[in-house]
């Protein structure tokens, strides 16, 4: 299943941040929930904290979005490791990543060619030209391309998903919640919050503050997910440092650490 989608282009100025803020645009205009989807951009030869280019801000004000917010982050190996798919802009930037990063040959595409129908032919043109330097109208063009070839990503997301948050027949992850007794109010608010969001979701307990094993709970999360029978796994306890540990000895479960969430 596809969770984490990464634009890549040179200088995440442009084409990248374009990309990623218009499919979150798209997905809200058509009532999609993308909440199970982590989406992100990042530039091969980024300067970090570089703003978006004004033309590419004054192009996307038109489609609703804010990219005035936006600074460039430059391409680290932790996050194309998390990624599920890696979309660039052209086949230039895409060969350069599998060269830097040969594990990802698998999951990376260029955008186009991955929208693109099969019998596309040989002469069709994946590359998104760089509109850097470019006139406003340039920068148009290159919306107009995104914009359509995003919406064919969306497709593509509602065949693999049966659906993107649509509001019928909407297919959000499943998810196993569990805490020990310190971890036990905060559990609470999480369990308010999946059920207003109405995520799927199994409360492993504990039911209260009355003192507990935690590798208990942590474990019967952890087997869960690592059974298929749920997604993701939330386990709550004091520091979060104990329930990883003990998640991380399941076979198949990845525990990270998270705070300030």
């Amino acid at each position: 299943m596809i969770r984490n989608i990464l634009f890549v282009c040179t200088g995440n100025t442009c084409r990248s941040p374009m990309a990623a803020a218009l499919l979150r645009q798209l997905l809200k205009e058509g009532n999609g929930d993308a909440s199970f989807l982590r989406i992100s951009s990042a530039g091969l030869y980024a300067s970090p904290g570089a703003p978006a280019s004004p033309e590419a801000v004054e192009v996307l004000r038109n489609y609703g979005v804010d990219l005035s917010v936006h600074l460039a982050r430059e391409l680290e190996r932790d996050e194309l490791a998390a990624a599920d798919l890696i979309l660039t802009m052209t086949n230039a930037q895409k060969k350069q990543l599998i060269k830097l990063y040969p594990a990802v040959k698998d999951r990376v595409f260029v955008l186009r060619e991955y929208v693109s129908e099969r019998d596309a032919g040989d002469g069709f043109e994946f590359d998104l030209p760089d509109p850097f330097g470019q006139p406003v109208e340039v920068y148009r063009r290159c919306a107009a391309v995104l914009e359509q070839d995003l919406r064919k990503l969306i497709e593509l997301l509602v065949l693999e998903e049966g659906s993107v948050g649509q509001e019928k027949g909407v297919k959000k992850m499943r998810i196993a919640l569990g805490a020990d007794h310190a971890g036990f109010p905060l559990k609470e608010e999480i369990a308010k919050y999946l059920q207003t969001k109405d995520y799927e979701f199994k409360d492993f307990g504990v039911f209260s503050t009355e003192s507990v094993d935690y590798p208990d709970q942590a474990a019967l999360v952890a087997k869960a997910v690592a059974s298929g029978e749920f997604d993701q796994g939330i386990i709550i306890c004091g520091t979060g440092i104990g329930v990883s540990i003990t998640a991380n000895k399941v076979k198949g479960v990845r525990a990270a650490l998270c705070q300030d969430v």
